[in-house]
């Protein structure tokens, strides 16, 4: 069992992780496209959904301390709902995938290589990726542990310098109604930061008191978020919508200081380390997804499985990097509404304690 769980904090630091996901680079720029600097409350406002989807996780594992997910769904729904569950969940996390990688390939491509560089990046990120799937969670975890301080004093720093590049509060209260519930809804496909929780849920060892370790990780993810697009509203006000790498975009305004060098350059390796993270997280939850799908197959099956439908999906379907901002903003939300959202609400009324005095374990 110890071998194969990990603790409350590396959970919080793994969910730390999913939450800059995607939301440090692009987002910022496509939000402010909707309702300009009015972004912030839309990050507010899907912050405040996914808390509480966060809070029906705690609910579910008070529940069921030691019992997987798929235990539960078969428990409650039957074998059937729970493998279609499992399989909306491989396909949000392969899109998940998808659009990290992209968003990461065209940040590198205009950085770094200023060229296609799409098989250097397939034989530098696949592999790498695939062993750490492999290597199972507690491994990566701990990985993810080993360098988490160091990612975190990156943005951190990114952070810092942006706000000292400070051109004063942005225009806020500009959007209608309408506008900010259609742009929230256009872009909660990159959110569902916790759902990955789910399917780790008898992974997670919480022991009494723990879940405030679990909790400040989050916490501190989502300040982070929010610091980056008032920080990016304020510099870059009007223009906003023209810059599509928002952590690398806040301190290009510095990119001399003094005798520390390019900024830029910090800011390039702390993408480059989250993107590497975030892919292993998300393919590990699409590896979860699969082997309860297909139980008789186990993890390696499913690492060949994904990197097979990974090419094909990416390259003939999605092609460019523009569709797939395109998907994310058309038709994955309506995807994104069922896996975010109904599925936790499902999963709400089986964590709700039963009426007629039935105590249920407690582990923290």
């Amino acid at each position: 069992m110890k071998d194969t769980t990990i603790s409350a904090r590396q959970a919080g630091m793994l969910c730390t992780i999913t939450i800059l996901a995607n939301k440090i680079f692009l987002l910022p720029a496509l939000i402010y496209d909707g309702v300009k600097s009015d972004g912030f409350f839309v990050m507010m406002f899907l912050f405040a959904l996914e808390l509480c989807v966060l809070g029906i996780f705690i609910l579910l594992k008070k529940k069921f301390p030691n019992n997987t997910l798929n235990f539960i769904l078969e428990k409650y729904l039957g074998k059937v709902i729970a493998r279609i569950i499992y399989f909306f969940f491989m396909m949000f996390f392969l899109f998940k995938m998808m659009l990290t990688y992209s968003v990461c390939y065209v940040y590198l491509k205009q950085q770094v290589y200023q060229d296609e560089f799409a098989l250097l990046a397939l034989i530098c990120i696949i592999p790498v990726v695939n062993h750490a799937v492999i290597s199972g969670l507690r491994v990566f975890s701990r990985t993810i542990e080993l360098y988490f301080y160091v990612i975190m004093t990156g943005v951190l720093i990114c952070l810092a310098v942006g706000l000292g590049n400070w051109q004063g509060m942005p225009i806020l209260f500009n959007s209608t109604p309408s506008e900010f519930f259609l742009t929230s809804f256009k872009h909660i496909f990159s959110f569902g930061d916790y759902l990955f929780l789910f399917l780790i849920i008898d992974k997670i060892h919480l022991e009494k008191g723990q879940v405030k370790h679990l909790v400040k990780y989050v916490a501190l993810g989502i300040i982070m978020v929010l610091t980056l697009f008032i920080a990016f509203y304020s510099i870059y006000q009007i223009t906003a919508f023209m810059h599509n790498n928002a952590l690398s975009d806040i301190i290009s305004v510095s990119l001399q200081f003094n005798a520390i060098g390019r900024l830029d350059v910090l800011a390039m390796l702390t993408i480059m380390f989250l993107c590497y993270f975030e892919m292993e997280i998300f393919q590990f939850s699409f590896s979860e997804a699969f082997c309860n799908v297909f139980h008789k197959l186990n993890r390696k099956y499913s690492i060949v499985v994904f990197d097979v439908i990974f090419l094909v999906v990416y390259f003939i379907l999605v092609g460019r990097y523009e569709n797939m901002i395109l998907y994310t903003e058309g038709w994955l939300p309506y995807f994104s509404i069922f896996t975010n959202f109904l599925i936790p609400i499902i999963i709400l009324f089986i964590s709700l304690p039963k009426r007629k005095g039935v105590r249920y374990e407690k582990t923290f």
